[in-house]
């Protein structure tokens, strides 16, 4: 994963990493190791944490062009990206401070997704532009507090709840090939809904007492009913792990994300409200065991593999007034994150819900992406309007 903001403004380089190593101090599972020395994964936390710290001045040569300095930031940040998937040279979480003109910055936090969740990363951004202005930062919400949490719940309880959901499953929901040995290039296409039908889809989450989320898996099921032509079917969903009775746990940094199955039965004569209660109850159902691993959930359902796709309603917490003061101004928030699934659409609420769907170009064509985006919008469309019917 990679986060990066660019700033606009006077910036000290020096205190800002001055910063980060407070932070990094104040989490140290961000500086963790991991090592099977022991017969068994351990993961260990060094006494005296610290995580990479890289200047790269590319404002310094005025010989570059921009499009050679464009080029020199991307290989730069994709060398970071590579570094820190290299678990034998820890840490898997590294900092990044380019200077690309004057007073322009961009700050680049990369980790690997052992350490760290996309939910995190905006907590941690946070955290080190309050200190990098002076603020006074409050105790930090300790990471060992969730993995207590994480080995005190029952298993055998959540191994039976992920058994009565996935019970008479005949088969995976799979849109690649079963035998593809590894992934092919990935490719990204974006694109942001009407507001019309934005709005439609918020009133009929509304009107059926569920949530956006849950209408959105639900046109969602429908695809993967027209791309499989399967009536039963399964995608994975990203969760954020933070328990709701673990206290400050929305402020803990460190790896909760899990991902969990979704299943959906679209029989011929499902209504949307039908196909909403039932993605309704099923999360409810499950939502007290969805710290279960993956791997687990397999082994108790009895299947070796349950989807190949992923939907995911990102709405990480981004503060971001609290990286603004002292003259420097936001000019862009990115992100970067890597999947192995050749078919993931990740949602971003809003007032015209933006659409990314990541794919992998040796199962999808970008035209076939294009149609894709396309059912899925006009079936939110539908949905709604059938709904308002009703």
């Amino acid at each position: 994963m990679q986060l990066a903001v660019s700033l606009r403004g006077p910036l000290d380089g020096d205190r800002l990493h001055k910063a980060v190593r407070t932070v990094v101090a104040r989490h140290p599972n961000l500086a963790a190791y991991f090592t099977d020395a022991y017969g068994e994964p351990v993961q260990a936390i060094p006494a005296d944490p610290a995580a990479p710290w890289t200047y790269v001045d590319c404002a310094a040569s005025e010989s570059f062009s921009q499009v050679d300095r464009d080029a020199t930031i991307e290989q730069i940040c994709a060398e970071e990206r590579i570094a820190v998937c290299d678990l034998r040279h820890p840490p898997a979480f590294r900092t990044l401070l380019i200077r690309e003109a004057v007073d322009q910055h961009r700050f680049v936090l990369t980790n690997h997704h052992i350490v760290l969740d996309g939910w995190s990363l905006p907590v941690l951004a946070g955290e080190i532009f309050a200190s990098y202005y002076g603020q006074r930062l409050p105790a930090p919400a300790s990471f060992r507090r969730f993995v207590t949490w994480l080995a005190e719940r029952d298993l055998d309880s959540a191994r039976r709840a992920w058994q009565d959901a996935l019970s008479g499953l005949d088969a995976p929901t799979l849109v690649g090939s079963p035998g593809a040995q590894r992934p092919g290039p990935r490719a990204t296409t974006t694109v942001d809904v009407s507001e019309d039908i934005t709005g439609a889809v918020t009133r009929l989450a509304r009107t059926c007492h569920t949530t956006v989320n849950t209408v959105l898996q639900a046109a969602w099921a429908q695809v993967l009913t027209w791309l499989t032509g399967h009536h039963d079917v399964v995608f994975g969903t990203a969760v954020s792990g933070r328990p709701s009775d673990l206290a400050g746990a929305e402020s803990m940094v460190g790896l909760f994300i899990n991902t969990v199955p979704v299943r959906a039965t679209i029989a011929p004569t499902s209504t949307v409200a039908d196909l909403l209660e039932q993605l309704q109850v099923a999360h409810v159902n499950t939502l007290e065991h969805q710290h279960l691993a993956l791997s687990e959930i397999h082994r108790a359902t009895g299947h070796d593999q349950l989807f190949d796709t992923l939907f995911v309603c990102e709405n990480y917490p981004m503060r971001i007034g609290a990286l603004y003061g002292n003259g420097l101004e936001i000019t862009d928030i990115s992100g970067r994150e890597s999947t192995h699934y050749p078919l993931v659409m990740v949602a971003q609420p809003g007032t015209r819900l933006h659409l990314r769907v990541e794919f992998d170009t040796a199962v999808f064509t970008a035209a076939r992406i294009d149609k894709v985006i396309a059912r899925f919008t006009r079936l939110l469309s539908a949905m709604s309007a059938d709904a308002g019917d009703a």
